[in-house]
């Protein structure tokens, strides 16, 4: 029994190809989207993103707001490595996206009617991107305004993000 052992560790010793590879390994390519995020802080509006091979999901999200009613404000994205390609509702009934020039998107969302605007946190508008060239760009707002549900102006953050593409 003992020496059958032996003759199994022996063959599997054997077995193991030793010595160096002949070919070189090619390295894995791990290509494609990614978003860094700012980190938002209370009170404010943010973007979150999630990637898949070269589609781009960018959530603009409102996170520990009070009465958040409606806002408006232009998303400007890197157009040299991103194209727009369609947006999805989140929490408010009304939006409105528009892309009035490469690489800026007018963005408009509120509710409708005497009801209470948005408190704590949701998702303002989803963006998808279709990535068409390498290289790294932001995600910013501009000409952002929010108010509540007396037409009162909201003091918020606005953060954006970075985005690489590696096509």
């Amino acid at each position: 029994m003992a020496a059958t052992v032996l003759a199994t560790v022996f063959l599997l010793g054997c077995d193991s190809g030793g010595g160096s590879p002949t070919a070189p390994v090619n390295p894995v390519r791990t290509g494609g989207v990614s978003f860094s995020p700012a980190s938002p802080n209370h009170a404010a509006i943010a973007l979150r993103g999630g990637a898949s091979g070269s589609a781009l999901e960018i959530e603009v999200y409102a996170v520990g707001v009070d009465d958040l009613y409606g806002l408006s404000f232009e998303l400007q994205f890197p157009a040299d490595l991103l194209r727009y390609e369609s947006h999805g509702q989140g929490v408010f009934p009304n939006v409105e996206v528009t892309e009035t020039a490469a690489g800026r998107l007018l963005v408009g969302a509120t509710h409708l009617g005497p009801v209470a605007g948005l408190s704590g946190g949701g998702a303002v508008v989803v963006a998808r991107f279709a990535a068409i060239a390498n290289g790294t760009g932001r995600f910013d707002f501009s000409g952002q305004e929010a108010f509540d549900s007396f037409g009162d102006r909201l003091a918020l953050n606005w953060h954006g993000g970075t985005v690489v593409v590696d096509l």
